[in-house]
């Protein structure tokens, strides 16, 4: 809806095309990049109508719906090589925008193999992936991360990364974790590495723990959100 904007005699036409359907008790579904009430140039009978039905925020697509998203427009592409797990995991968790940014991603990986006749490997999709992904902000680098948890909680910033699964390690470690997942573009299996070389499915439990405990824990989430500043900073 947002390209209507300021678009007079568009808007016209969509009002009484929304208000017959409407009157026909059919079904409108529209999307907009923002809520209706922040579209600017939008009329206001406009933003009234739209405010009558269900506005719902869609967020970013999660993990698996993102994998799911790319094993379905994989699928959907007749003589199109399959996806190795590895290569849907990478792109899935290094693209967390929106659909059409992961889509075009798989698109470009898929032409760049086929003009250069090379294999769908992880090392090709990084090079794809270097394309759609902002390089790394000095100040949101792994290290300085471990450094900040270590200081927070009085620990070694080796020890975060070591074999120690104590729980004064292990809650200080998914916490790191969980800082390089939001403040980095370091995909799951990277971070996995910056912490010994843990598989993936570790850094996504180790994300949903501190997630869940943020929610019910308020002083928790202040030490959280002050290490966000403190990084950040």
């Amino acid at each position: 809806m947002q390209f209507l904007a300021g678009k007079e005699s568009t808007q016209e036409e969509f009002f009484h095309t929304f208000n017959a359907l409407r009157d026909a008790h059919k079904q409108i579904v529209v999307t907009a990049d923002k809520a209706p009430k922040d579209i600017a140039g939008l009329e206001e009978r406009l933003i009234s109508r739209f405010n009558q039905g269900l506005v719902a925020d869609t967020q970013q697509p999660e993990l698996e719906t993102r994998i799911a998203i790319l094993r379905a427009r994989n699928d959907q592409e007749s003589g199109s090589p399959h996806l190795a797990d590895d290569v849907v995991l990478l792109i899935a968790d290094r693209v967390r925008g929106n659909v059409r940014e992961l889509e075009g991603c798989l698109v470009r990986l898929m032409a760049v193999a086929s003009l250069t006749h090379r294999e769908i490997t992880p090392e090709l999709a990084n090079e794809v992936l270097a394309q759609y992904v902002r390089p790394e902000s000095e100040h949101h680098a792994p290290e300085r991360i471990l450094a900040a948890v270590s200081e927070s909680y009085g620990v070694r910033p080796e020890t975060l990364v070591g074999k120690r699964r104590t729980q004064a390690i292990a809650l200080p470690r998914q916490v790191a974790m969980y800082l390089m997942r939001h403040l980095t573009e370091l995909s799951l299996v990277e971070i996995g590495r910056c912490f010994g070389g843990r598989d993936h499915s570790t850094v996504i439990h180790a994300c949903r723990q501190i997630a869940e405990r943020i929610q019910n824990d308020e002083v928790f989430r202040d030490k959280v959100n002050g290490l966000f500043s403190t990084v950040s900073s």
